[in-house]
Parts: structure tokens; sequence; C-alpha cells
């Protein structure tokens, strides 16, 4: 049986072998930036035009389970699918790339890295910050105070980041977040 990241990384492969634009976000690109946490899951934004998520997974069909029902995120009303690990307790969601302004200017401003022997796209440590405090959820604050401790205050573009959280409505939460984090 395969581990996750051998699946993770044959989905990787198999969204490159298909020309599928895609980036890594959620909880793994806060581990890339910040304070690596255990998940459960791998997030992914896809840009998958009209080509079918079933049949560039079709080779894989024997590892990792697409769920055919779509899912809808409220906080960004993203549209996803779900695939699961088979025999693992581990999730794969592709966020399907939308319209939402901000959604297509942080895949735009997405960038190549090498991660784990494959080269794979993750948001900048600004977009990471930004879609982390508009979900405002618990873990998304505290991947967000480790993203900021990691990487120190002097590493972001904040014209970029306050332009969008005021945008979203999450520029107070943002200054609360930072004002949290201790001087080291």
């Amino acid at each position: 049986m395969m581990q996750v990241d051998e699946c993770v990384h044959a989905v990787f492969d198999a969204l490159n072998e298909h020309h599928v634009p895609f980036m890594l976000v959620g909880s793994l690109s806060s581990n890339f930036y910040g304070v690596p946490r255990s998940t459960l899951d791998a997030d992914l934004v896809i840009e998958l035009g009209s080509r079918n998520l079933a049949s560039v997974l079709e080779g894989l069909k024997d590892r990792v389970r697409l769920d055919p029902q779509m899912v809808f995120e409220t906080v960004t009303m993203s549209r996803a699918l779900r695939a699961d690990i088979v025999g693992m307790d581990f999730t794969i969601e592709f966020f399907l790339l939308g319209d939402d302004p901000y959604h297509q200017e942080r895949f735009r401003r997405r960038r190549r890295v090498p991660y784990y022997g494959r080269d794979v796209c993750f948001p900048t440590r600004e977009d990471v910050v930004v879609q982390k405090v508009r979900w405002a959820r618990p873990k998304d604050v505290e991947d967000i105070r480790g993203i900021l401790a990691v990487q120190g205050d002097d590493a972001f573009d904040w014209d970029y980041i306050h332009r969008w959280t005021e945008i979203h409505g999450t520029r107070a939460l943002l200054d609360e977040i930072r004002a949290s984090i201790p001087e080291i």
C-alpha cells in the first residue's frame, strides 16, 4: 500500500501530465511558510477548464477515490471536489478556480518551488495570510501567527495584504493577530 505522501505526489503527477494548472493551499501551504502541524487533508486549487477530474485521476482509481458530488465552501463561495486516499484517513480537496477577483489574483501570483522532490506551485506567503485570515477558524489564526513569526514582519508586502483584507473586511482581525505575535 502506498503512503499518503506517495499518493499526493501521484496526484500532482497526474495533474501535471494532463496539463492542469494547480497550487497547493491550506495547511500544507501554511506548513511550508510557517510552523508545521499535522493534517488529514491536502487542499489544491485547480484550473480544470474543460477537463474532467475523474479522467485526470483515472490512472489512480485504485488509490484515490473521487466523490462525484460537488461541495460548496461557504466562506469564499468556492466549489470543490473531494477524493479520499483508499485505506487511509486522508482527503484531497480540489477547489475549482472561480471568477472571484482575489482567487484569480492569488492563482496568478502562485510560484513554483521544490517540494519533496517535485516542483509544486504554492501561493505567495502574503496570499496564504490573506486567505487564512479570511477563513478565520482558530487553526487558521494559529497558522497565521506561525507564518508571521517564522517569516518575520519585513518579509511581507503589507500594502498587498492590507488591500485585500480591507476588501474582505478582515483587516481588524489581521491587525489583532499581528499585535499578538511576541517579539523575538
